[in-house]
C-alpha cells in the first residue's frame, strides 16, 4: 500500500527564537536543524519515494534539499502546504503573544474566533481544505506512488485532523517535532493514519 509521509522541517532558527515568522519573514534551518533532517533522510532511505512536494517557505525547502540529496530525489514546490498565513501576529515572540491576548494558539483550532479573524490569521479549516485538497489529488492521481510531503507543524495536524475527529484541545495539545514524520496509508483511495512524530529511536529521549 502506498504511503504519503508528511515531514515537518527541521529545527530553525524562529523555533529557537520561538518568534511566529509565518510565510513571508525568512527563517534557515540550524545546525542541529540540518542534522535531525539529515538522521530523518537515513529513515527515509528504506522506502522508495517517487514524488517529493514542498512548501514555498525557505525552511522547509533547505529541508528538502537534505532529503532529496540523500535519497536521490528532486522536489515539486506545492503552496497548499504553505505555512498558515499570520497575519498581524508575524514577528511576535510565542510568549508575548500569550501574555497580551491569551492563548490564540488553542482557540486557533476552534472553528472560528474573532481576534484571531482580526490579526488576519489564516483559519485552520482554510488549512485543512487545502491539504485535503493535495491528499485527494495524491489519491486519484499517485494512487500507486509513495509521496513525501515536506511542509509545518498546522499542515501536518491538518492532514491528521482529516483522519482523526480531534477537539481543540488534543490538537493543541499533539506536537509535532521538527523533521519526524507523520505516516498515512493509501489503500482504494482511502487514507489510515499508520504513524506520527515517527523518529529514530535516539531522538525520542531527548525531543
Amino acid at each position: 500500500m502506498p504511503l504519503v509521509i508528511f515531514m515537518r522541517h527541521g529545527q530553525a532558527d524562529n523555533n529557537v527564537n520561538r518568534m511566529l515568522v509565518g510565510r513571508h519573514l525568512e527563517s534557515h534551518l540550524t545546525e542541529f536543524g540540518r542534522e535531525q533532517v539529515a538522521d530523518a533522510a537515513k529513515q527515509l532511505k528504506n522506502v522508495p519515494i517517487d514524488k517529493v512536494v514542498v512548501s514555498p517557505v525557505m525552511r522547509a525547502l533547505e529541508t528538502a534539499e537534505i532529503v532529496c540529496d540523500a535519497v536521490g530525489a528532486c522536489y515539486e514546490v506545492d503552496e497548499r502546504l504553505y505555512e498558515i498565513e499570520l497575519g498581524k501576529l508575524v514577528g511576535m515572540n510565542y510568549e508575548e503573544v500569550v501574555t497580551k491576548y491569551g492563548n490564540l494558539f488553542l482557540k486557533f483550532y476552534a472553528e472560528h474566533d474573532p481576534v484571531l479573524e482580526s490579526f488576519g490569521v489564516e483559519p485552520f479549516l482554510e488549512v485543512k481544505r487545502r491539504v485535503k485538497s493535495l491528499l485527494d489529488e495524491v489519491a486519484h492521481r499517485h494512487a500507486d506512488r509513495n509521496v513525501l510531503c515536506v511542509t509545518h507543524l498546522d499542515p501536518i495536524k491538518a492532514a491528521i485532523s482529516t483522519l482523526l475527529d480531534l477537539k481543540p484541545e488534543a490538537l493543541y495539545r499533539w506536537h509535532i517535532r521538527n523533521a519526524s514524520m507523520t505516516i498515512l496509508k493509501q489503500e482504494s483511495r482511502e487514507y489510515s493514519l499508520s504513524g506520527v512524530n515517527v523518529m529514530a529511536m535516539h531522538r525520542y529521549p531527548h525531543e
